[in-house]
C-alpha cells in the first residue's frame, strides 16, 4: 500500500516545508489541494526541496484553465521533479465553476473526457512530434510552432488521475485515466456498489481491468492518542461529513443506508448557517460509513480490514490526528505500507 499525505497550508510560503516533512517522515506521495493555494504551484515548490516523493496535484480544477496551459503546467512539473508529477484533475460542481471562477457551465462528462483527448493530442505532439491537430467538441487545438514546443521528456508524459464519484464520472475515469480519485466523503458501500463497478465498465471500453487503474483510498481516517481526542476527532468529522451531505451531489450515498436523516435535513441547516447542528445529524453509524477513527496502536488494522487489498493508495489528512508525535506518524506510514494493496495483495 503506498501512503500519500495531504498537503494543505493556506500560504504558498509554508508549502516546502510540509512537502520536506512529508518526505522525511516516508510518505510515498502527497495530495496537494486546490483551496488557497494552486496546486501547480505548490508542487513546483515542493519538487524543489524533495527528491523522491511523488506530488499530485488533488485536485486541478480542470475546466477554468484550458488544456493547452495546463498540459504546460503539467509538463514542466513532471520535467522539474524527474517525472515525479501527478496530474489529478476534477470538473468542480456547477456553483464553484460559475459563481466562483466566474465561468459557464457545460456538461461535465463530455467536456472532461474532451479535455482529457486534448491534453493527450498536445503531450504526443511534444513527445513524439506529432503534428498538433485536435478537433474535439469542446477544445481545439492546431497551432504549435517550435519556439513554443517544451520538446519531449526522458520521464515521459504525466500521469492522469480523475476526481470521479458519480457513476457517469467513474465510467469516464476507466476509460481514459490512468488513476482514480474518489475523495474523502465517500462511504465503504458507495465505493464498492457504485464506483467499482462502473469503473470497470469504463475500463472496458478501453480494453483493460481494474488492474491497469491506480486506485486511490476513500474516506476519513482520523487517530489520536487519547478518549478526548478521539471525542474531538469524531465531532469534527461528523461537522464535516455534514458539509457535504448537505449538497445535492451526495444526495443518492446517504440514501443507500436507509438513514433516518437526508440530504435535504442538512441543507435546511446549510441555509441557516447552523454548522455545528447539521454535525449532529450525523450518528455514530453514519460516521463510521464515512470514517476509521482510532487510536496509533490499531489505526494499521482497522485500515487493513476497510482497505487492504481493494486499493492502492491510501491518504492522509493529518488534520484529523489528535496529539501524534512525527515519530509516531512516521511509525504508521511504514505500518501502512506493509497492508496488501489491489495491485500487490
Amino acid at each position: 500500500m503506498r501512503v500519500y499525505s495531504m498537503v494543505r497550508p493556506k500560504k504558498l510560503s509554508l508549502i516546502p516545508d510540509a512537502m520536506a516533512r512529508a518526505e522525511r517522515l516516508g510518505y510515498d506521495g502527497t495530495t496537494l489541494l486546490e483551496l488557497t493555494v494552486p496546486p501547480t504551484l505548490s508542487a513546483a515548490a515542493g519538487a524543489m526541496v524533495t527528491k523522491d516523493i511523488k506530488m499530485m496535484s488533488g485536485v486541478f480544477v480542470a475546466f477554468p484553465r484550458s488544456p493547452m496551459a495546463t498540459a504546460y503546467d503539467a509538463w514542466s512539473l513532471n520535467e522539474l521533479s524527474g517525472g515525479r508529477f501527478q496530474l489529478g484533475i476534477g470538473s468542480q460542481i456547477k456553483a464553484h465553476l460559475t459563481r466562483r471562477f466566474g465561468m459557464d457551465f457545460q456538461p461535465p462528462i463530455r467536456r472532461m473526457k474532451d479535455y482529457i483527448g486534448a491534453l493527450h493530442a498536445i503531450w504526443d505532439c511534444w513527445q513524439n512530434g506529432t503534428k498538433l491537430d485536435y478537433d474535439g467538441e469542446y477544445y481545439k487545438h492546431n497551432l504549435m510552432i517550435p519556439y513554443y514546443n517544451p520538446g519531449p521528456l526522458a520521464t515521459g508524459k504525466p500521469e492522469i488521475h480523475l476526481a470521479a464519484i458519480n457513476k457517469l464520472m467513474c465510467r469516464l475515469c476507466g476509460e481514459v485515466a490512468d488513476g482514480h480519485l474518489p475523495g474523502d466523503p465517500i462511504t465503504w458501500k458507495w465505493h464498492e456498489e457504485v464506483m467499482l463497478p462502473n469503473l470497470e465498465i469504463g475500463l472496458e471500453r478501453s480494453c483493460r481491468t481494474l488492474k491497469d487503474l491506480d486506485l486511490g483510498g476513500y474516506g476519513f481516517i482520523g487517530c489520536a492518542t487519547s478518549t478526548e481526542g478521539l471525542d474531538r476527532m469524531a465531532k469534527g468529522l461528523k461537522e464535516r461529513v455534514a458539509l457535504y451531505a448537505s449538497t445535492p451531489e451526495y444526495a443518492e450515498m446517504l440514501e443507500m443506508f436507509g438513514w433516518s436523516v437526508n440530504q435535504e435535513d442538512f441543507a435546511n441547516l446549510s441555509r441557516q448557517n447552523k454548522w455545528a447542528e447539521m454535525g449532529n445529524l450525523v450518528s455514530d453509524e453514519m460516521l463510521e460509513a464515512y470514517a476509521i477513527i482510532t487510536t496509533p496502536e490499531d489505526l494499521p488494522s482497522a485500515l487493513a480490514k476497510r482497505y487492504g487489498g481493494k486499493v492502492d493508495r491510501i491518504q492522509i489528512d493529518e488534520t484529523w490526528f489528535d496529539g501524534l508525535t512525527d515519530d509516531q506518524v512516521a511509525d504508521l506510514v511504514t505500518k501502512i505500507k506493509k497492508i496488501p494493496g489491489y495491485n500487490n495483495g
